[in-house]
């Protein structure tokens, strides 16, 4: 029974990375459906599906590698490490881009798209002021910090998927 403990945290590497890859393959979809409506759609459902694959992967864990059953802190400790071996990664994917590649690019689309819609709608211009602001804010941090902000975001969020998922996941004796 020790077995499955010690590789709790190898397959909990292995699957976080997995998922870290796939966040970067995602990310890519943000700044495209600046550009292209349609892939704001696909960047969308594949950040729904994510949750969607630690369930699988903690169910697997469990299935493989703990003979059908697991308790709901061992599922909470595992699907936690998935998600936070998966920021870690995906957090160089995110340094890399807006330290070399985006240049200001998703702050100026998201201006426009501002600026487009309020004169579509007048009405609202306080709220896409409050937005612009918002968006200001985040712009003139640098692009370290702004890997660090979406790390402790998506710490955040593997904490209360965590939780669910292994509500979902768990298998008593």
């Amino acid at each position: 029974m020790t077995q499955p403990r010690n590789n709790l945290q190898q397959t909990a590497m292995l699957y976080g990375t997995y998922l870290g890859l796939y966040w970067m393959i995602k990310f890519v979809f943000l700044p495209l459906g600046l550009i292209y409506p349609l892939l704001e759609f696909v960047f969308l459902a594949l950040t729904l599906l994510g949750p969607v694959w630690v369930v699988l992967m903690t169910r697997r864990y469990r299935e493989t590698q703990c003979e059908g059953r697991i308790s709901y802190f061992s599922a909470l400790v595992f699907s936690f490490q998935i998600y936070l071996f998966a920021s870690i990664l995906v957090a160089v994917g995110h340094y890399i881009y807006f330290e070399f590649i985006d240049q200001g690019f998703i702050y100026t689309r998201l201006v426009a798209l501002f600026d487009e819609q309020e004169q579509l709608v007048p009405q609202l211009k306080d709220t896409f002021t409050s937005y612009r602001h918002a968006i200001d804010v985040v712009y003139n941090l640098t692009p370290i910090q702004l890997t660090m902000q979406l790390i402790s975001q998506n710490i955040f969020y593997a904490i209360i998927l965590s939780l669910v998922t292994a509500l979902i996941s768990m298998r008593r004796k």
